[in-house]
């Protein structure tokens, strides 16, 4: 689904001057534009760019030459491309990160096919560079990042449909999920409604037995 090209971190640049600041004594500013990934093509357009303070940031770019083209994903250390992957078949539709201990902790959200949108997590760090961890999918577009368990990194709500009498016709609701060491876990979900109901701003713990329901999916698997 997926390709990965990781290249050596710059002369002088590592774990160290990546993940701890406070050892180097002159931080560099970073770039205001950053070079797109090779990988990404002709017509490419950053949709996600955040800045961290070790002169290193995380981007997310989508190739918009044609409808469903390719995302990718990178992670520069002092303006250099340290690590890039290729996401097939994934619009992205934000992003946002947060600390995990000394290194930084990603989370993209995207839609998928014709009604699917979900969200993958992933942790940077100087050695590995770009690692992603999970991965979720709904029947519904809309799926939201957010902020449900107070610790700083981004969470997920995904949007389902109970997909009765049929997708047109059929009520959604909401599927909450909290970022725990790289995982997406489930607290559960609200009460199917035929109107736009609000993004939630902390966990659902409703059932989530609904007619029609299938989970949430990993690579093809409810989970």
């Amino acid at each position: 689904m997926r390709s990965r090209q990781t290249r050596a971190t710059a002369a002088g640049i590592g774990v160290a001057a990546v993940t701890a600041a406070a050892t180097v004594s002159v931080t560099p500013a970073a770039s205001a534009d950053p070079a797109p990934p090779p990988e990404c093509g002709p017509a490419c357009e950053r949709v996600v760019d955040v800045v961290f303070p070790e002169s290193a940031r995380f981007a997310a770019w989508r190739d918009t030459s044609a409808p469903g083209g390719r995302a990718v994903l990178a992670y520069y250390v002092a303006d250099e491309l340290h690590d890039s992957t290729v996401l097939e078949h994934r619009d992205v539709t934000g992003g946002d990160c947060g600390r995990q201990g000394d290194a930084w902790r990603c989370t993209v959200g995207f839609d998928e096919a014709m009604h699917g949108s979900g969200a993958l997590t992933a942790l940077l760090t100087g050695d590995d560079g770009i690692t992603v961890s999970d991965e979720l999918v709904g029947n519904a577009p809309g799926a939201e990042l957010v902020r449900l368990n107070g610790d700083d990194r981004p969470d997920l709500a995904l949007r389902q449909s109970t997909y009765e009498p049929n997708y047109a016709e059929a009520p959604q609701y909401w599927e909450t999920y909290v970022e725990v060491g790289g995982t997406f876990l489930r607290t559960g979900c609200t009460t199917p409604r035929h109107d736009d109901a609000p993004t939630p701003t902390e966990p659902a713990y409703g059932s989530c037995s609904h007619p029609g329901w299938s989970g949430a999916t990993l690579s093809g698997t409810p989970v």
